[in-house]
């Protein structure tokens, strides 16, 4: 993903969300990103093996925080006209001190908020402002809160070595929440969207990213992008 990438969705043939994401030096971060809702709708959120912290604030200018668990589904996502939303997506190795990431799986957790204020798993923080969350995620590295295992990051590259396959497998599984196939299939399934919208053709982008075959990617989009290649293409088409 190129840095400083702005997305403008317009959704239900209508511009209803400003939405902006942008990559980060960070080895911890996925993406850090934006939104301001325009018009109230409904969009899907994509399956993916990230997980991350989300805060909105409201039109009434009250806070929420809240802990997105990865998801092997898509999630229908209720956007509310007049809010604004800001979060960081985090990468798969990186650990929840307290908690597991099978326990959130699919899930999004109210972290509750005391004015400008709000815990994660027993620990107080302000609620960081949209530019300052970088900053934010080095103060949560720096104590402790979130562990970048950079052991699973050289593995899920490819580098397998000191541990066996049977170890690897719980390792990682432990780490983040999904089995190593698993983390293997969500990345296909967005190379062929990135391929897709490229200007790839279905069968092109199928054979790229690594697919048995275009029906093997077509299962794969719909299941988890709730898309087909056809829809895909049809709307960067008409982007």
């Amino acid at each position: 993903m190129a840095s400083d990438l702005v997305n403008v969705f317009a959704l239900h043939t209508r511009l209803a969300v400003m939405y902006e994401q942008k990559s980060s030096s960070s080895p911890a971060i996925n993406s850090i990103w934006r939104a301001y809702v325009e018009e109230p709708d409904v969009y899907t959120d994509p399956a993916n093996e990230f997980w991350g912290l989300a805060f909105t604030r409201r039109k009434d200018s009250t806070l929420r925080a809240e802990l997105i668990g990865p998801s092997l589904q898509p999630r229908l996502l209720q956007s509310v006209k007049g809010d604004t939303y800001w979060g960081v997506e985090f990468r798969a190795h990186v650990v929840i001190d307290g908690a597991s990431k099978e326990n959130i799986l699919g899930e999004t957790v109210d972290l509750g908020v005391d004015g400008e204020l709000f815990d994660i798993l027993g620990r107080r923080y302000g609620v960081p402002e949209y530019e300052g969350l970088e900053a934010f995620v080095g103060r949560l590295l720096n104590d402790g809160a979130i562990t970048s295992r950079d052991d699973v990051s050289r593995s899920l590259a490819g580098d397998v070595g000191g541990y066996s396959p049977r170890c690897w497998q719980r390792h990682i599984r432990w780490v983040t929440g999904l089995s190593r196939k698993q983390i293997q299939q969500l990345e296909r399934a967005r190379a062929a969207f990135f391929l897709l919208q490229s200007g790839y053709s279905a069968s092109s982008a199928a054979a790229a990213a690594g697919y048995a075959d275009q029906a093997h990617m077509t299962r794969s989009l719909r299941l988890l992008r709730s898309e087909t290649p056809a829809q895909i293409i049809a709307r960067h088409v008409a982007g």
